[in-house]
């Protein structure tokens, strides 16, 4: 139940502020959604007793998928599915429920959860003759699809494969290649993106999230929210990044300038280099280890990514770009150093494979690697055979980064992993899969101290969106954003982590979720 926002005070709790001066405190105090005070109780306020629980800055996911999030929990779930025949048994009986004729979208198929990691053959789905099928795989970088869909698509019978994509078993179609498929897909309406939203919102407040950053908005997604966030339906705030592609929205938002709502904020574009490494889509320096024959995609030419850069510039709007192999991440930091003003912050979102010498280039232009630590967790399985022993060590170099003095807003890219904060800060502290294994970590020499893995969804998120002067700190005057935890994350066990509980989560001084 949402409470009133009030004025009172919270006492007898764990306080963990982030702040130099007032580290840990037993008592704030909130009035009409800024903190009034640190350790000083108003006395004509009511108080609510924490009860020992910790007290955090609010947490923030900075590479989040509101509207994604709530549709792929209407799709058939294929995470972590350990087989083709099973992949093919949950598609048979979705048809069943929804008849013939029906389109059928799956999301989160991984082949290298299957016996012999190789991409189906097209024979599988093409056993479905009059239900169009488009399963997505994980990573959302890749479609399974069988031939009823193909067949409504503008892809002719010989199905060549285009600039920045692949198609593989005539049934795999990567990056670039999605976009026919993806047009036959139906149409999201106005009430069923807003669904959408409203279901993960409620998600991740459940999580203590009391923010998210966008990472991909269309006009239906921009519309949603900004009604949502309108009519007070939008509990969480939100920093939204406009999809480069989207042209018409893309020059509406540059030419009108930063958008400014109490809950939502407009002022970045979002763009993609490459692809992702499980698909073998991001841009690598050097061919996969597992495909010699290949470097992985560019998505856009370096011409097109400097015309988006310029105009980013230009309006001083953020820009935030997909990148995650070694090559696409040096594209990126080329465009960027061109453009680089002091403090402009643009981003490079995941970050998850560089050299060290584009890692100083990134502090010397001050770029900001946007990271999500179950990313590295999720990939360790397969890393060395994608990419061999000798290139391991460039992936998710937290550690070195913070050393460089860059700032890492953290995220989860939900729904690829599973939104779970808590599921975040374990693995940016350990490195390890939610069974401990590999027992001392992966490369455990980049994982993160404790603070440091908090700051990344609080104090770096909100700088990572320009708002480090008003959010991610417990201080006096700052919005009162707050999460409660049953659970000293800075303290406990790491097995404890997992299993910490949301007590309650506070957005402008509103308990938007408790169960105090």
């Amino acid at each position: 139940m949402r409470l009133n926002k009030n004025n009172y005070n919270l006492i007898n709790g764990n306080i963990i502020t982030l702040d130099n001066i007032v580290p840990v405190a037993n008592s704030i105090t909130i009035n009409n959604g800024k903190i009034e005070s640190i350790n000083s109780p108003n006395n004509s306020y009511k108080s609510i007793d924490l009860k020992q629980n910790t007290l955090l800055p609010g947490l923030v996911d900075a590479h989040f998928h509101l509207s994604n999030f709530g549709k792929r929990l209407e799709m058939i779930n294929l995470k972590k599915i350990k087989s083709i025949d099973k992949v093919y048994q949950l598609v048979k009986e979705k048809i069943k429920e929804v008849g013939p004729n029906c389109f059928v979208h799956g999301f989160g198929w991984d082949q290298t959860f299957w016996e012999n990691q190789e991409y189906p053959s097209k024979e599988v789905l093409n056993r479905f003759q009059d239900n169009p099928i488009v399963l997505t795989r994980i990573d959302g970088h890749s479609l399974w699809t069988n031939e009823a869909a193909i067949k409504r698509s503008s892809y002719n019978e010989t199905l060549l494969s285009p600039m920045g994509g692949e198609i593989i078993n005539d049934c795999i179609f990567i990056d670039n290649a999605m976009d026919p498929i993806r047009k036959i897909i139906p149409k999201n309406s106005n009430e069923d993106t807003k669904r959408w939203i409203q279901t993960a919102c409620d998600k991740a407040m459940k999580y203590g999230i009391t923010n998210v950053h966008d990472a991909w908005q269309d006009p239906i997604i921009f519309n949603s929210i900004n009604d949502l966030a309108n009519d007070n339906n939008l509990p969480i705030r939100c920093y939204g990044m406009i999809g480069s592609s989207h042209l018409d929205l893309v020059s509406k938002v540059l030419d009108n300038g930063h958008y400014l709502n109490e809950n939502y904020t407009v002022r970045a574009v979002k763009a993609f280099i490459d692809g992702a490494l499980g698909s073998r889509g991001a841009a690598l320096l050097e061919p996969y280890s597992d495909c010699p024959n290949s470097c992985g995609l560019t998505l856009i030419t370096y011409e097109e990514f400097e015309e988006i850069a310029l105009r980013c510039a230009e309006a001083n709007f953020q820009l935030c770009t997909h990148a995650i192999g070694d090559k696409g991440n040096r594209m990126v930091i080329d465009v960027y150093a061109k453009n680089y003003k002091k403090d402009y912050r643009w981003r490079i979102e995941h970050a998850q494979m560089i050299t060290y010498k584009d890692m100083l280039r990134c502090q010397e232009f001050e770029i900001v690697p946007s990271m999500q630590p179950s990313h590295c967790t999720s990939d360790m399985r397969w890393m060395k055979d994608r990419i061999g022993d000798h290139r391991t060590h460039r992936i998710s170099r937290w550690k070195t980064f913070t050393e460089l003095g860059l700032k890492i807003p953290g995220g989860s890219d939900c729904p690829i992993e599973d939104g779970n904060p808590m599921f975040e800060y374990y693995a940016a502290i350990t490195r390890q899969d939610h069974n401990g294994w590999p027992e001392n970590g992966w490369h455990n020499e980049e994982t993160l101290d404790r603070m440091s893995a908090l700051k990344m969804f609080t104090q770096w998120a909100a700088y990572g969106e320009f708002s480090e002067y008003k959010r991610g700190t417990i201080k006096s005057g700052f919005d009162a954003d707050l999460t409660i935890l049953n659970n000293d994350i800075t303290q406990c066990e790491p097995s404890e982590i997992l299993d910490t509980e949301v007590v309650s989560t506070i957005v402008g001084g509103e308990f938007i979720y408790s169960t105090l």
